[in-house]
């Protein structure tokens, strides 16, 4: 889906290099766990970012597959889509998501900030 700014928001919602640091932190996410949006701006050290973190996800190019923005859901643990690519998505990686969106074991399945700011301690 192309870029667009009245659905994506903004491309630079915090400043240069944001959307950069958030596809950084999401591909730390592992296969078969999950992060939220509150996690990502917790990690990037903006803890009222969430909103502009689901914004630079919603601008990722298609040509950045190395970003699994489908492992990044809401901070009640439920999906961020309706059209079905997310769950699916998940699914393939053994995640179980209920009739109503909900992941199931959600607490266990939600990777640690820890590993989430890297091997430097650090998301940047």
């Amino acid at each position: 889906m192309p870029y667009d700014p009245s659905r994506h928001g903004p491309r630079r919602v915090v400043g240069p290099g944001f959307h950069e640091w958030v596809f950084e932190v999401v591909a730390r996410v592992p296969e078969g766990m999950v992060t939220t949006y509150g996690d990502v701006a917790e990690v990037l050290g903006l803890r009222r970012a969430a909103r502009q973190v689901g914004f630079a996800l919603a601008a990722l190019p298609p040509t950045r597959r190395d970003v699994p923005w489908y492992r990044v859901v809401n901070g009640r643990g439920r999906l961020s889509t309706a059209d079905g690519r997310q769950r699916a998505l998940l699914a393939a990686e053994g995640v179980e998501v209920d009739d109503e969106g909900r992941l199931t074991g959600f607490a266990r399945i939600r990777a640690p900030l820890d590993l989430l700011r890297g091997p430097s301690g650090s998301a940047r």
